[in-house]
């Protein structure tokens, strides 16, 4: 028998704050959905108005809803429905730590160029999510 082979250090931390953020993210987004679903907290739209609003095209639904594009839904963030957008913010940046956390093994071990990998995406991610680039719509 052959003994099991054990992930590197770099692997270990990732798929450990990876797993960590994953399940933590996916858990905030069933307790926000549920608090939205049982009308713990009173929406921003009314669950009424949400048929005729889905078909509308994405700049006319922040028109008819009163929200603004990029993070403005922040601003309507004690209101159920928005709420639940948190969960979905936390799981789309989950890789974020655990980039940062995986920065240090590559900085340590002298493998600047993963090291500047980490640190490009890590950027990307952050100006992508700041709003200040769009894709032409």
């Amino acid at each position: 028998m052959s003994e099991a082979v054990r992930p590197a250090q770099d692997q270990a931390r990732y798929a450990r704050l990876l797993a960590i953020g994953t399940h933590s993210g996916l858990a905030l987004l069933v307790i926000l959905f549920g608090i939205y679903m049982l009308g713990i907290v009173e929406p921003h739209v009314a669950h009424e108005r949400l048929p005729e609003l889905w078909k509308l095209p994405a700049s006319r639904f922040l028109e008819e809803t009163g929200l603004s594009g990029g993070w403005g839904w922040t601003a309507f963030i004690g209101r159920a429905d928005i709420l639940t957008l948190v969960g979905i913010v936390s799981l789309a940046a989950c890789s974020v730590p655990c980039l940062l956390a995986i920065m240090p093994v590559y900085w340590a071990s002298g493998q600047r160029i993963l090291f500047a990998i980490c640190a490009l995406e890590v950027a990307v991610i952050g100006l992508a999510a700041s709003g200040l680039v769009g894709g032409g719509h």
